[in-house]
């Protein structure tokens, strides 16, 4: 808790051990395309000695959760953005790798219930493979299933071929987590193909696949076909939402007699009606944000503890970052907003 508010941290990361990924975790590759000068160290340095110390076993993560402020967190992976989405792997040692994730994730939230919630890597080679697995994570309590945002095996989210992974999340009432992460080897990354160093890559990459991966849920039918499919869309940051939303309504409304006639809604109405987005901590665009789509389409999150996560101000920074932001906004973001759009309030632990 944060000056009297309860914070949930709708994106927080894990840092893996080594062996959960099964054959996709060899010891002689890099999994990760990335530029020389990429920084790796974690945020807080000396500050996060106890959780080094302790391999960020869950209650070392719980004692950072404690010195930030934070009451409850949706954990994602940190390795696991990469491993499961190497190039070569078959569709066997694909699902294997998400497999072992989502058991060692499960197992991990089990310290803390009330307060550590995982989310799934959802398998996307083979929708078998995906459906079996949105079952069997529903079934370990996981409380949603992660993707890339990227052109991965040369598909985009919009296509039809992910329609019964889909349909399996709506039938499971799991969300879809759309998450990038930088450097993955399986397709290609926006900018990657024309910036050699890591700041201009990485200034592009996470808003632009998400843009991208937008524009296709939409403009291709995925959210059309499946208007019960909750999808969030992380650690991009919010100023580009409310400009992407009008050229895609735009787009829309122009190709409404040949490419969009399928259409129902303007991307306005279906971002409304199914999705969220995440602020961070340096986001200073979060109110105009909330403005355009409401802050019960918006949630906070840290993305502790990775290089660019602010710890353990991380809560304080964005509260700094937004002097503009409506108190009742905040309230929405920092608690109700993701707490609702996880499926939580009978899960969470209740407030003091």
């Amino acid at each position: 808790m944060r000056d009297g508010r309860r914070v949930f941290d709708a994106d927080g990361h894990v840092i893996e051990p080594g062996g959960i990924f099964g054959a996709a975790q060899r010891s002689d590759h890099n999994p990760i395309t990335i530029s020389p000068n990429t920084p790796f160290e974690s945020c807080g340095g000396a500050d996060l000695a106890d959780q080094w110390e302790h391999g960020w076993d869950a209650p070392s993560y719980l004692r950072a959760m404690d010195a930030q402020g934070i009451d409850a967190a949706v954990l994602y992976p940190s390795v696991g953005l990469f491993v499961p989405y190497q190039s070569d792997l078959n569709a066997i040692e694909h699902r294997d790798a998400c497999r072992g994730y989502n058991d060692w994730i499960a197992h991990y939230c089990t310290t803390d219930a009330r307060r550590l919630f995982g989310v799934g890597i959802a398998p996307v080679l083979e929708m078998d493979h995906a459906v079996d697995e949105v079952a069997r994570a529903r079934s370990l309590g996981i409380v949603a299933m992660m993707v890339r945002p990227n052109y991965l095996w040369g598909r985009n989210l919009g296509d039809r071929f992910f329609d019964p992974l889909y349909a399996a999340l709506c039938d499971a009432g799991l969300p879809l987590a759309v998450h990038e992460g930088f450097g993955v080897q399986a397709g290609p990354t926006l900018a990657a193909e024309r910036f050699g160093g890591f700041t201009l890559r990485h200034l592009c990459c996470h808003p632009m696949e998400q843009m991208a991966a937008l524009a296709s849920l939409v403009i291709d039918g995925a959210l059309e076909r499946h208007p019960d499919l909750r999808v969030a869309f992380l650690e991009s940051g919010t100023g580009w939402l409310a400009y992407w939303l009008a050229r895609l309504d735009d787009h829309i409304a122009w190709m409404a007699g040949s490419e969009t006639h399928d259409l129902s809604c303007s991307a306005t109405e279906y971002f409304a009606r199914q999705c969220v987005i995440s602020t961070d901590p340096e986001d200073p665009l979060v109110a105009p944000t909330c403005a355009a789509v409401g802050a019960d389409h918006v949630v906070w999150a840290s993305d502790f503890p990775h290089p660019d996560a602010a710890f353990p101000d991380a809560v304080d920074e964005f509260v700094h970052h937004n002097p503009d932001l409506a108190a009742a906004d905040l309230d929405r973001l920092l608690w109700d907003t993701p707490v609702g759009f996880y499926s939580l309030a009978d899960r969470v632990a209740p407030a003091c």
